[in-house]
């Protein structure tokens, strides 16, 4: 079967199912969520593995499956016991890592802390959007989610058409100035849409539809080329194959992993 092929298979049969674990929130969400950031994670420690480091997976996933708790339950959830078990998890990095006898010590520390730092802890966020909807009957994390969607595919497209000046070509050779102007104006416009019909289901001024395109057409972009960075030091097209011709989860996932924790943190500024 050809690449485009199995790119419209996953395309056909993955955009569905994330809108329906959207659509059914609480703990199917967190699960699926939780599902990413372990994916994700494990791909990102197998990239970091091709420049000689040698992160330990077994406690960055042990840590995705305590964030991804704390997001969930975090209402009822004192901070500090939560900073407890980070702080915890740290020194078990540190004392395994004392122990295990492997070369590269320093960066395998950093590698697995700085994993677990920009992956679960980040990404995980969305768990908490989706909570925030469910409590306040809202629909942030379907318009995250399709604003990102759209801002790529304007991206994509215009880039491909009109785009010539290269953005950022020492990390990401194909992506045009064009082509990310025009993922932000379309990542406005469809807040401005989906504001104006009330899809949201919550009253945006402008500064604040501003905010979040900004978020997801200037944010989201940039963490496309965040795990671009990473991929081209290790010199590696995709995180994986999971995903057939889209490559891994980590692929899939780049553009929410910066945005959806600065939208939570909007949330939480002015709600």
């Amino acid at each position: 079967m050809s690449i485009k092929a199995n790119r419209s298979i996953v395309s056909t049969l993955g955009i569905p199912a994330i809108l329906l674990f959207i659509w059914l929130g609480g703990i199917w969400f967190a699960f699926f969520i939780l599902a990413v950031m372990v994916l994700a994670l494990y791909e990102f420690y197998q990239i970091a593995k091709l420049k000689n480091t040698y992160p330990i997976i077994w406690i960055g996933l042990l840590a995705s499956l305590v964030i991804a708790y704390f997001y969930y339950y975090k209402p009822t959830i004192n901070l500090i016991y939560f900073y407890s078990i980070i702080v915890a998890l740290i020194m078990l990095v540190l004392f395994v890592e004392l122990f295990r006898n492997k070369p590269n010590p320093t960066e395998n520390i950093g590698i697995t802390i700085g994993g677990i730092l920009y992956i679960p802890l980040l990404v995980g966020a969305l768990i908490g959007i989706r909570n925030f909807d469910s409590v306040n009957g809202t629909h942030f994390t379907f318009a995250l989610f399709i604003s990102i969607w759209i801002c790529d595919s304007a991206a994509y497209i215009a880039g491909k058409k009109f785009g010539k000046k290269k953005i950022y070509p020492r990390v990401s050779p194909n992506k045009t100035v064009v082509g990310s102007v025009a993922g932000l104006i379309f990542a406005f416009i469809t807040y401005i849409v989906m504001d104006k019909i009330g899809f949201i289901r919550f009253d945006l001024d402008i500064l604040q539809i501003t905010i979040l395109a900004v978020i997801s057409g200037v944010f989201g972009q940039a963490g496309d080329f965040v795990e671009s960075l990473f991929k081209r030091d290790a010199n590696v097209k995709d995180s994986g194959v999971l995903l057939l011709g889209h490559g891994g989860v980590l692929d899939r996932f780049d553009s929410l992993i910066i945005a959806s924790p600065l939208v939570y943190i909007f949330l939480n500024l002015y709600y």
